[in-house]
Protein backbone atom coordinates (compact mmCIF):
# COMPACT_ATOMS: atom_id res chain seq x y z
CA UNK A 1 0.00 0.00 0.00
CA UNK A 2 2.85 2.40 0.90
CA UNK A 3 4.53 1.69 -2.42
CA UNK A 4 1.31 2.43 -4.34
CA UNK A 5 0.83 5.74 -2.49
CA UNK A 6 4.38 6.82 -3.24
CA UNK A 7 3.91 5.94 -6.89
CA UNK A 8 0.67 7.95 -7.05
CA UNK A 9 2.31 11.01 -5.48
CA UNK A 10 5.15 10.74 -7.98
CA UNK A 11 2.64 10.78 -10.85
CA UNK A 12 0.76 13.79 -9.39
CA UNK A 13 3.92 15.83 -8.72
CA UNK A 14 4.02 17.58 -12.14
CA UNK A 15 0.34 18.52 -11.80
CA UNK A 16 0.89 19.95 -8.30
CA UNK A 17 3.89 21.98 -9.48
CA UNK A 18 1.90 23.37 -12.43
CA UNK A 19 -1.00 24.35 -10.13
CA UNK A 20 1.41 26.16 -7.80
CA UNK A 21 2.93 28.12 -10.72
CA UNK A 22 -0.53 29.19 -11.96
CA UNK A 23 -1.56 30.30 -8.44
CA UNK A 24 1.60 32.38 -7.91
CA UNK A 25 1.30 33.96 -11.37
CA UNK A 26 -2.30 34.98 -10.70
CA UNK A 27 -1.40 36.52 -7.31
CA UNK A 28 1.40 38.60 -8.84
CA UNK A 29 -0.95 39.95 -11.51
CA UNK A 30 -3.52 41.04 -8.94
CA UNK A 31 -0.88 42.79 -6.84
CA UNK A 32 0.47 44.57 -9.88
CA UNK A 33 -2.99 45.80 -10.86
CA UNK A 34 -4.06 47.00 -7.42
CA UNK A 35 -2.37 50.45 -7.50
CA UNK A 36 -3.85 51.24 -10.93
CA UNK A 37 -7.33 50.24 -9.83
CA UNK A 38 -7.34 52.54 -6.82
CA UNK A 39 -8.62 56.05 -7.64
CA UNK A 40 -5.89 58.62 -7.08
CA UNK A 41 -6.35 61.13 -4.26
CA UNK A 42 -6.54 63.95 -6.82
CA UNK A 43 -9.41 62.24 -8.64
CA UNK A 44 -11.34 61.78 -5.42
CA UNK A 45 -10.77 65.45 -4.52
CA UNK A 46 -11.92 66.58 -7.94
CA UNK A 47 -15.16 64.63 -7.62
CA UNK A 48 -15.80 65.98 -4.13
CA UNK A 49 -15.15 69.55 -5.25
CA UNK A 50 -17.49 69.13 -8.21
CA UNK A 51 -20.26 67.85 -5.94
CA UNK A 52 -19.79 70.80 -3.58
CA UNK A 53 -19.90 73.21 -6.49
CA UNK A 54 -23.20 71.81 -7.76
CA UNK A 55 -24.69 71.75 -4.27
CA UNK A 56 -23.81 75.44 -3.75
CA UNK A 57 -26.53 76.61 -6.16
CA UNK A 58 -29.91 77.09 -4.48
CA UNK A 59 -32.80 75.32 -6.23
CA UNK A 60 -32.62 72.80 -9.06
CA UNK A 61 -31.67 72.51 -12.71
CA UNK A 62 -29.05 75.26 -12.65
CA UNK A 63 -26.31 75.24 -15.28
CA UNK A 64 -22.97 76.83 -14.38
CA UNK A 65 -21.46 79.08 -17.02
CA UNK A 66 -18.55 81.52 -17.31
CA UNK A 67 -19.38 84.91 -18.83
CA UNK A 68 -16.52 87.21 -19.80
CA UNK A 69 -15.27 89.40 -16.95
CA UNK A 70 -14.21 93.04 -17.18
CA UNK A 71 -12.34 94.88 -14.42
CA UNK A 72 -13.88 98.27 -13.51
CA UNK A 73 -11.65 100.68 -11.56
CA UNK A 74 -12.16 104.39 -10.90
CA UNK A 75 -9.43 107.01 -10.69
CA UNK A 76 -9.42 110.84 -10.89
CA UNK A 77 -10.38 110.60 -14.57
CA UNK A 78 -13.40 108.40 -13.86
CA UNK A 79 -14.25 104.83 -14.83
CA UNK A 80 -11.43 102.76 -16.34
CA UNK A 81 -12.34 99.43 -17.97
CA UNK A 82 -9.84 96.62 -18.48
CA UNK A 83 -9.85 93.09 -19.84
CA UNK A 84 -9.60 90.55 -17.05
CA UNK A 85 -6.16 89.86 -15.63
CA UNK A 86 -4.96 88.61 -12.25
CA UNK A 87 -3.91 92.09 -11.09
CA UNK A 88 -4.77 95.63 -12.10
CA UNK A 89 -4.43 99.00 -10.39
CA UNK A 90 -5.08 102.67 -11.17
CA UNK A 91 -3.55 105.87 -9.84
CA UNK A 92 -0.02 106.91 -8.92
CA UNK A 93 0.11 106.31 -6.03
CA UNK A 94 -2.50 103.56 -6.27
CA UNK A 95 -6.05 104.65 -5.45
CA UNK A 96 -7.81 101.36 -6.32
CA UNK A 97 -6.81 97.86 -7.35
CA UNK A 98 -8.05 94.34 -8.07
CA UNK A 99 -6.26 91.04 -7.43
CA UNK A 100 -7.09 87.39 -8.14
CA UNK A 101 -5.27 84.64 -6.23
CA UNK A 102 -6.31 80.98 -6.13
CA UNK A 103 -10.05 81.57 -6.35
CA UNK A 104 -10.14 84.66 -4.12
CA UNK A 105 -10.69 88.11 -5.61
CA UNK A 106 -9.63 91.17 -3.57
CA UNK A 107 -11.14 94.58 -4.31
CA UNK A 108 -9.53 97.65 -2.69
CA UNK A 109 -10.53 101.30 -2.64
CA UNK A 110 -7.45 102.94 -1.15
CA UNK A 111 -8.46 106.61 -0.97
CA UNK A 112 -11.05 109.16 -2.08
CA UNK A 113 -9.52 109.48 -5.54
CA UNK A 114 -11.47 106.30 -6.35
CA UNK A 115 -14.88 104.88 -5.52
CA UNK A 116 -14.81 101.62 -7.45
CA UNK A 117 -13.07 98.25 -7.75
CA UNK A 118 -15.45 95.79 -9.37
CA UNK A 119 -15.90 92.88 -11.75
CA UNK A 120 -18.52 93.46 -14.41
CA UNK A 121 -19.96 90.22 -15.81
CA UNK A 122 -20.75 90.37 -19.52
CA UNK A 123 -23.95 88.41 -18.95
CA UNK A 124 -26.74 90.66 -20.22
CA UNK A 125 -30.14 88.97 -20.01
CA UNK A 126 -33.75 90.14 -20.32
CA UNK A 127 -35.48 86.78 -19.87
CA UNK A 128 -34.97 83.49 -18.07
CA UNK A 129 -33.37 82.84 -14.67
CA UNK A 130 -29.91 83.62 -13.33
CA UNK A 131 -28.13 82.92 -10.04
CA UNK A 132 -25.05 84.53 -8.52
CA UNK A 133 -23.17 82.71 -5.75
CA UNK A 134 -20.03 83.39 -3.73
CA UNK A 135 -18.41 83.89 -0.33
CA UNK A 136 -17.76 87.48 0.75
CA UNK A 137 -15.59 88.88 3.55
CA UNK A 138 -15.04 92.48 4.63
CA UNK A 139 -13.54 94.15 7.68
CA UNK A 140 -13.58 97.49 9.50
CA UNK A 141 -13.53 100.30 8.53
CA UNK A 142 -15.59 99.41 5.45
CA UNK A 143 -18.93 101.21 5.65
CA UNK A 144 -21.67 101.65 3.03
CA UNK A 145 -19.96 99.99 0.07
CA UNK A 146 -21.73 97.91 -2.59
CA UNK A 147 -20.74 94.24 -2.57
CA UNK A 148 -22.94 92.98 -5.43
CA UNK A 149 -25.38 94.50 -7.93
CA UNK A 150 -27.99 93.49 -10.46
CA UNK A 151 -27.49 96.36 -12.85
CA UNK A 152 -30.24 97.82 -15.05
CA UNK A 153 -33.46 99.50 -13.97
CA UNK A 154 -36.28 101.69 -15.25
CA UNK A 155 -36.01 103.85 -12.12
CA UNK A 156 -32.24 104.09 -11.58
CA UNK A 157 -28.93 102.41 -12.34
CA UNK A 158 -29.51 99.17 -10.44
CA UNK A 159 -32.38 96.84 -9.71
CA UNK A 160 -30.66 95.35 -6.66
CA UNK A 161 -27.66 96.45 -4.62
CA UNK A 162 -26.29 94.44 -1.68
CA UNK A 163 -24.14 96.65 0.55
CA UNK A 164 -21.81 96.25 3.51
CA UNK A 165 -22.04 98.56 6.55
CA UNK A 166 -20.17 99.19 9.80
CA UNK A 167 -23.32 99.09 11.96
CA UNK A 168 -24.03 96.08 14.18
CA UNK A 169 -20.50 94.71 14.06
CA UNK A 170 -20.50 94.75 10.27
CA UNK A 171 -23.80 94.20 8.49
CA UNK A 172 -25.15 93.38 5.05
CA UNK A 173 -28.24 95.07 3.65
CA UNK A 174 -30.21 94.59 0.44
CA UNK A 175 -33.76 94.67 -0.91
CA UNK A 176 -34.65 97.27 1.73
CA UNK A 177 -33.76 95.13 4.74
CA UNK A 178 -30.92 93.90 6.93
CA UNK A 179 -29.73 90.51 5.72
CA UNK A 180 -26.95 89.76 8.25
CA UNK A 181 -25.19 91.34 11.25
CA UNK A 182 -21.90 90.86 13.13
CA UNK A 183 -20.11 89.80 9.96
CA UNK A 184 -16.91 91.90 10.16
CA UNK A 185 -14.07 89.49 9.38
CA UNK A 186 -16.42 86.55 8.78
CA UNK A 187 -16.96 84.80 5.46
CA UNK A 188 -20.61 84.98 4.38
CA UNK A 189 -22.14 82.74 1.70
CA UNK A 190 -24.48 84.71 -0.56
CA UNK A 191 -26.83 83.42 -3.27
CA UNK A 192 -28.88 85.83 -5.38
CA UNK A 193 -31.54 84.41 -7.70
CA UNK A 194 -33.11 86.62 -10.36
CA UNK A 195 -36.22 85.34 -12.10
CA UNK A 196 -37.17 87.59 -15.00
CA UNK A 197 -40.83 88.27 -15.78
CA UNK A 198 -41.19 85.13 -17.89
CA UNK A 199 -39.83 82.90 -15.07
CA UNK A 200 -41.57 84.19 -11.95
CA UNK A 201 -40.81 87.91 -11.60
CA UNK A 202 -38.84 87.55 -8.33
CA UNK A 203 -35.47 88.37 -6.76
CA UNK A 204 -34.44 86.10 -3.87
CA UNK A 205 -31.45 86.52 -1.55
CA UNK A 206 -30.00 83.71 0.58
CA UNK A 207 -27.45 84.21 3.36
CA UNK A 208 -25.56 81.08 4.43
CA UNK A 209 -28.27 78.97 2.78
CA UNK A 210 -31.22 80.71 4.47
CA UNK A 211 -33.65 82.84 2.45
CA UNK A 212 -33.56 86.41 3.77
CA UNK A 213 -35.36 88.37 1.05
CA UNK A 214 -37.94 87.62 -1.65
CA UNK A 215 -39.15 90.64 -3.62
CA UNK A 216 -40.95 91.29 -6.89
CA UNK A 217 -38.92 92.15 -9.98
CA UNK A 218 -41.52 94.29 -11.79
CA UNK A 219 -39.01 95.85 -14.20
CA UNK A 220 -38.88 94.52 -17.76
CA UNK A 221 -35.31 95.56 -18.52
CA UNK A 222 -32.01 94.04 -19.61
CA UNK A 223 -29.79 93.25 -16.63
CA UNK A 224 -26.25 92.16 -15.85
CA UNK A 225 -24.35 91.47 -12.63
CA UNK A 226 -21.43 93.16 -10.90
CA UNK A 227 -19.57 92.36 -7.68
CA UNK A 228 -16.70 93.84 -5.69
CA UNK A 229 -16.41 97.15 -3.85
CA UNK A 230 -18.24 100.32 -4.90
CA UNK A 231 -19.04 103.51 -2.99
CA UNK A 232 -17.60 106.72 -1.59
CA UNK A 233 -15.07 106.09 1.18
CA UNK A 234 -16.05 107.25 4.65
CA UNK A 235 -12.98 106.17 6.65
CA UNK A 236 -9.73 104.53 5.64
CA UNK A 237 -9.11 101.90 2.98
CA UNK A 238 -12.05 99.63 2.14
CA UNK A 239 -11.29 96.01 1.21
CA UNK A 240 -13.75 93.37 0.01
CA UNK A 241 -12.87 89.75 -0.74
CA UNK A 242 -15.02 87.42 -2.82
CA UNK A 243 -14.14 83.72 -2.97
CA UNK A 244 -15.50 80.99 -5.23
CA UNK A 245 -17.81 83.22 -7.26
CA UNK A 246 -20.01 81.28 -9.71
CA UNK A 247 -22.93 82.17 -11.93
CA UNK A 248 -25.72 79.88 -13.12
CA UNK A 249 -28.62 80.06 -15.56
CA UNK A 250 -31.84 78.30 -16.55
CA UNK A 251 -32.64 76.87 -13.11
CA UNK A 252 -35.66 76.81 -10.83
CA UNK A 253 -35.72 78.61 -7.49
CA UNK A 254 -37.27 77.14 -4.34
CA UNK A 255 -40.71 78.51 -3.42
Amino acid sequence: MGSNASHLLWQLKPLLVLSLIIFLSSSCKKEAQTPDERPSPSSETANINEDVTIASAVGSGWVAYSPTKKIHLDDEDGLQIFNWTSYKSVGDPICADYQYDNGTETFRIVNNKSNRSEIRLQNEYSSGSRQFEGYVTFNAPLDDESLMQIFGSTEGATQLMIRGYAADGGSIRGAGQTLATNVYGKEVHINVIHLQEDKGNRIKIYINGVKKADIADNEAVTNYMKYGNYGTLRTGTATVKWRGVKVYRDGTAPN
